[in-house]
């Protein structure tokens, strides 16, 4: 996806970002991480419950790796007009419970756009090209958690017509 203009050193804006969207390479790896990093602090600081590791960025890249090398997962990247990564979306295919259908169904474990690189179009052009890889998959249908306490993905969710089915609690033992 291509949208007008946009040059190394102006501001972004929806309006001038140039992007094109493309699968996740092992050299993407540490701007994804960076990105991923940036994503998880804010979120941490939004809500107290969401702690991080001392190693997660550690913990993350491998987690990464093996996304890359699974044929059941996928990493989708948004690179702007100089080819650097701004944005990226994690989908995996999950086997349901066994008496439920679908029998398999696919799972976002991330998206995220890097805070200074907002596109109202990156979420929706990397989720068009995970959910064409899903239904090549066989997949029909795809889940995703969201925090309450994130504002902006509860709204991209919603736009795009996703509804909630459960609330996921949290609860101390």
């Amino acid at each position: 996806m291509l949208i007008e203009g946009h040059q190394k050193g102006t501001a972004v804006t929806p309006a001038t970002l140039n992007f094109s969207v493309r699968r996740a390479v092992q050299a993407d790896a540490a701007r994804i991480a960076a990105i991923w990093l940036e994503a998880a602090e804010a979120l941490a600081k939004a809500d107290p419950r969401i702690r991080l590791a001392e190693n997660a960025l550690e913990r993350w890249s491998a987690t990464f790796g093996t996304w890359l090398a699974s044929p059941q997962a996928a990493v989708f990247v948004a690179t702007d007009a100089q080819q650097d990564v701004v944005a990226y979306i994690v989908g995996e295919c999950q086997n349901n419970l066994p008496p439920f259908l679908p029998e398999r169904y696919g799972v976002v474990r991330d998206l995220a756009v890097d805070f200074h690189a907002k596109s109202g179009r990156l979420g929706r052009e990397l989720l068009t090209a995970l959910r064409t890889w899903f239904a090549e998959q066989g997949i029909t249908a795809l889940e995703v958690r969201v925090p309450y306490r994130h504002p902006v993905a509860q709204a991209f969710w919603r736009a795009i017509g996703a509804q909630k089915i459960a609330d996921h609690f949290w609860l101390k033992v």
